[in-house]
């Protein structure tokens, strides 16, 4: 464990905690209420999937679903073709397919233009939260760690950091024909695709020539509405804030009725929109009692308020898979009991803090225990764990 980036974390966590008690959203618990019920009826639900497939058809977006992960990587490496330049934006799903790693070694060069995804790929290192990645490393660490990459001294501040980053992203958006994103949610009633941002490098990488959209097939919502809800929800969660700076509606590529009132396609950028949905076991798991691991809406707010992450950071973690919610899934999508299941403390945070309440402790105890026996071994030795490393902490704070 490292310390340095552990109490990095809390500072970060910190600050979305304060802005969330500045800034509470009015209607909060009804927009949550909301939420839970698009989950519950979109989950699984194979009849609406299909309707928002046969739309996004319909509004001239091509569509595959990929059933597992090398058949996703394959759809994909088919749509690029002959390019050996990518730029892409933050998306969890690609992370769980490794999209990167297969594109390089397919001679595939890959530039991440999120901000914090970009320094953790230059960084070679592991993200701490879904949608702030490298909370848990200070501004001066990045600040040597990148001076050394790009061959010059950067002063420590942020907007150093983010100036040097952000010409480095832009110079390899400039250059790349195809762009890459993630979505937060496609729609059935219109057929349309949600992504939401703060930085604004998805506008950049959505107006190449094509762009490829690579999501998950529980990502389905009945129709904006609940969309916009959900991302409001995300939004306030992740952040603080009650909505992002940026929120792209693609309901098809660019086109004008200017003339006669006669579609015309292909006015501006893209030409082309592909969206791959990724199942990878989704469908096993709703139809096999884990329905509700998939309502996760990936705001991350579990981690803020999770006394293990806050503890020993992303060594409670697999991959990109954060905090108790994401050993449970990997866990579950890997077919074993991980053996970082045991840090977790059952306590309830997450699920208290959780704006769905998904009771992720209940699902950690059905995939770690054999009964009321080897729960009571895990409670204890995941408190004793826990105690060990509050003391490791306290002292580094005393000594510093």
């Amino acid at each position: 464990m490292n310390h340095g980036e552990v109490l990095a974390l809390r500072k970060a966590f910190n600050s979305v905690r304060e802005k969330q008690a500045l800034n509470p959203p009015a209607g909060f618990t009804e927009r949550k209420k909301r939420l839970k019920t698009a989950r519950e009826l979109c989950v699984g639900n194979e009849e609406l999937l299909a309707k928002a497939i046969a739309n996004l058809k319909k509004n001239g977006i091509k569509v595959h679903i990929a059933k597992e992960k090398q058949e996703a990587i394959d759809i994909i490496l088919a749509e690029l073709g002959d390019e050996k330049l990518v730029v892409k934006s933050k998306s969890n799903v690609t992370k769980e397919i490794e999209l990167t790693k297969a594109l390089e070694k397919n001679g595939i060069t890959v530039v991440e233009t999120d901000i914090g995804d970009r320094i953790l790929q230059l960084l070679g290192t592991k993200p701490s939260h879904p949608t702030g990645p490298v909370a848990h490393l200070s501004a001066k660490e990045i600040a040597k760690r990148l001076s050394a990459h790009y061959g010059l001294p950067l002063a420590g501040t942020p907007e150093e950091i983010v100036k040097v980053v952000r010409e480095d992203v832009i110079s390899n958006i400039n250059k790349a024909r195809i762009g890459i994103t993630g979505a937060n949610a496609i729609t059935a009633e219109e057929g349309s695709i949600l992504m939401t941002h703060n930085e604004g490098n998805i506008y950049e990488v959505m107006r190449k020539e094509k762009h490829i959209v690579v999501t998950s097939i529980d990502k389905v919502y009945p129709d904006i509405e609940a969309a916009v809800n959900m991302i409001k929800i995300l939004s306030f969660n992740a952040t603080g804030s009650i909505i992002p700076s940026f929120l792209e509606v693609i309901t098809g590529v660019s086109k004008t009725a200017d003339v006669e009132k006669k579609f015309v396609k292909g006015v501006h950028s893209p030409s082309e929109i592909t969206l791959i949905l990724v199942d990878n076991k989704r469908s096993e798991l709703a139809k096999n009692g884990f329905k509700e691991l998939l309502y996760c809406i990936g705001c991350g707010n579990c981690l803020l308020h999770c006394p293990m992450y806050n503890t020993v950071g992303n060594e409670f973690a697999m991959d990109n898979n954060l905090g108790g919610k994401g050993i449970a899934y990997y866990s579950l999508s890997h077919d074993e009991k991980n053996k970082k299941l045991e840090l977790c403390l059952t306590c309830g945070k997450c699920k208290e803090n959780c704006p769905l309440g998904l009771d992720i402790p209940a699902i950690i105890r059905k995939i770690r225990s054999d009964g009321s026996s080897s729960e009571i071994y895990y409670f204890l030795k995941s408190h004793m764990i826990w105690g060990y490393y509050q003391i490791l902490l306290r002292l580094k704070l005393e000594n510093s």
